[in-house]
């Protein structure tokens, strides 16, 4: 198969290289409302002498690689205003996994914008069953997560990777 012909979206096996397909299991959201003071930097979701803390966390198991399938992880996403920065000299990574070829139990953390709230959570209460991750493939841990994508199928061009045929 070649990518000429439409057939196979991932001609390259460098396109695996820090992938990894999780399927979602369970997920919850949170909130934390709390009188404000004056050691809270702004950066923390003060408002006044608010603070407030909001965020998901999603169990799974990992589909691919082959390394880590069947291994259990929980994703904690956190959602940040737009005070948060990326780029040089501000933060390079989306998130962070945490993985270990020894390990049975696997962690990592996302940072999505907080206008994402209702799309995350109407999403994943409707449709999302996996979520797809991006990783800096470090060698060692934690590995900076450099992008994610949700999605409610797998693509049949994945369905061997992910263990699935």
């Amino acid at each position: 198969m070649n990518a000429v012909d439409g057939t196979n979206a991932a001609p390259d096996p460098a396109f695996f290289d820090g992938r990894f397909l999780i399927e979602i299991e369970s997920w919850s959201a949170h909130l934390r409302v709390s009188k404000g003071s004056g050691a809270m930097p702004t950066s923390a979701g003060t408002s006044g002498a608010l603070n407030h803390e909001e965020g998901f966390e999603i169990r799974g198991h990992v589909l691919a690689p082959t390394a880590h399938r069947a291994k259990t992880i929980s994703i904690f996403i956190s959602l940040f205003g737009p005070e948060l920065r990326f780029g040089q000299g501000h933060l390079n990574e989306i998130g962070q996994f945490n993985f270990r070829p020894e390990e049975t139990d696997l962690t990592a953390t996302l940072h999505l914008p907080q206008s994402t709230w209702p799309v995350v959570a109407t999403c994943l209460n409707t449709v999302w069953k996996y979520l797809h991750l991006w990783t800096d493939n470090a060698a060692g841990t934690p590995a900076s997560i450099e992008a994610c994508s949700f999605s409610s199928t797998i693509h049949r061009n994945l369905s061997a990777w992910a263990g699935l045929e």
